[in-house]
């Protein structure tokens, strides 16, 4: 597979909080880039294996409205880069929250 074909299969940013993570996806199209974003939580289930799952339970709420604000600033941000064009782009990597280290 092209290297352009495997990024394609990647979020352009992730932001995490805990086991709450918000993805942000971009998808090309005639008329410039479009962004879409997918909420995920992490649990474990009865026998200790990692799942998820798009449910937010209450406890979660606010950490997903922080994490879907910051999806949204991540968004303006790459839209005002596509706008500059690829001369002032900077070089992709990853964006971590403080609490996740």
């Amino acid at each position: 597979m092209s290297q352009e074909r495997e990024e394609d299969r990647r979020p352009k940013v992730r932001h995490r909080d805990g086991l709450v993570e918000v993805a942000v996806w971009e998808r090309e199209t005639e008329k410039g880039p479009v962004y879409n974003t997918e909420r995920t939580r992490f649990y474990r289930d009865e026998d200790g294996n990692w799942k998820k799952t798009h449910s937010i339970p209450e406890r979660d709420l606010l950490k997903a409205a922080r994490l879907d604000q910051k999806a949204y600033e991540s968004i303006a941000r790459l839209r005002q880069q596509a706008q500059d064009g690829p001369e002032k782009r900077e070089p992709r990597r990853r964006q971590r929250d403080n609490r996740e280290r």
